[in-house]
């Protein structure tokens, strides 16, 4: 029996090596830069203290508009562009017209121009045309604000999220993004392009959230799934279910052998 005991001892020991090998194969995807100048800068945190202008000519703070113990979902455009920027708010309105939270209860939206030029009169006519266009009849009046702001005020805080542009005949070129950022006012996650995923967005406002929004399944979907940078997503994490898997392993053999010595110590007692 003892001798049983030893082998299985070594086979144990020889799961777990093989285990912890393949989680060590598995590596989380690295943070990468995406096209046209944007660059992560994860947890990074914005200055809350930068002054901006609402729409309606209301000098504001960021923390005004940021916190309110809500993620924030930040829109970098310029409301006098051709053509990019209009894309990029038809795609937020509709993600926002999508995605199962409530805009102003469980997340805010803050569209900001960086070009300091513009003022509150041209913001009040973009905020008119896009929020006309929300079906959603839950959405809190006033949880999506669009700023103008000075040039130190813009400059920083376009550098603080890693959004670059530069004049380009008139007008600018830049790429199109939507920076998530937690109720803290640190940068969550990224998404570019101008199709935005409800879900991926949902999941990662939740994650934002640090626990305050999402239900006990959206908690659960963030276990099994983390975001990929390099396709823009959310995706099975492997990684996660190795560990699980691992840790129920380890709880299983370590049952076993419990097990194994009560029968053992049990039979040299009748002996």
């Amino acid at each position: 029996m003892f001798g049983n005991m030893v082998r299985l001892s070594y086979l144990i020991v020889l799961l777990l090596l093989v285990w912890a090998g393949s989680v060590a194969a598995v590596e989380k995807p690295e943070e990468v830069v995406p096209e046209l100048a944007l660059t992560t800068q994860l947890g990074a945190k914005v200055d809350l203290e930068l002054p901006f202008t609402d729409s309606d000519g209301t000098a504001v703070k960021l923390r005004e508009v940021l916190l309110n113990g809500r993620p924030t979902v930040i829109v970098p455009v310029y409301y006098q562009c051709p053509r990019l920027c209009g894309y990029t708010l038809s795609g937020v309105v509709s993600l926002l017209n999508t995605i199962e939270l409530t805009l102003g209860k469980e997340y805010n939206v803050v569209t900001v121009s960086f070009d300091a030029t513009e003022g509150p009169a041209l913001a009040a006519k973009r905020r008119d045309q896009y929020i006309s266009r929300l079906t959603k009849t839950d959405a809190v009046a006033g949880a999506w604000h669009f700023l103008v702001g000075g040039g130190a005020s813009v400059d920083a805080l376009m550098q603080q999220i890693g959004f670059h542009f530069r004049k380009d005949n008139g007008e600018f070129a830049h790429t199109a993004a939507l920076i998530l950022l937690t109720p803290q006012g640190e940068i969550s996650q990224y998404f570019t392009g101008i199709d935005f995923s409800a879900w991926d967005v949902r999941l990662a406002l939740i994650e934002a959230s640090k626990g305050a929004i999402g239900s006990t399944l959206d908690h659960v979907y963030l276990f099994c799934f983390r975001f990929d940078p390099l396709k823009g997503k959310y995706t099975w994490a492997a990684y996660a279910m190795l560990k699980a898997g691992g840790a129920l392993t380890i709880l299983l053999l370590g049952g076993l052998i419990f097990t194994l010595l009560r029968r053992e110590r049990a039979l040299q007692r009748v002996s």
